[in-house]
């Protein structure tokens, strides 16, 4: 009998949580940056600091910035993948050390 495995992709996560590809960036910041008050969060989007694009539809400077789910997905990612190799080296050299013992 065949079974059938799915693997979700983190944009698929992202897409379900947020119900659109673009959320606004106070959602994004909701999740991710709760410890950001609403004008650090703009401050932030104005000079890029935000490891991933904020951008605008409008012009105006009232208009609400909006993140792209796959550019926010490829940076959890990337941020998983340096975060996980750091633990391991950590991990190994822990072990290492208690061997010496």
């Amino acid at each position: 009998m065949n079974k059938l495995t799915m693997t979700i992709k983190v944009s698929d996560y992202l897409f379900m949580m947020f119900k659109t590809l673009t959320p606004t960036l106070d959602q994004v910041c909701d999740m991710y940056y709760p410890h950001l008050n609403r004008a650090k969060r703009l401050e932030k989007a104005r000079n890029m600091e935000f490891p991933f694009i904020c951008y605008r539809l409008d012009t105006s400077q009232k208009a609400p910035y909006f993140v792209d789910i796959i550019d926010l997905a490829f940076v959890l990612e990337e941020r998983y993948k340096t975060q996980l190799e750091e633990f391991k080296n950590f991990m190994q050299s822990v072990l290492k050390s208690d061997q010496h013992k």
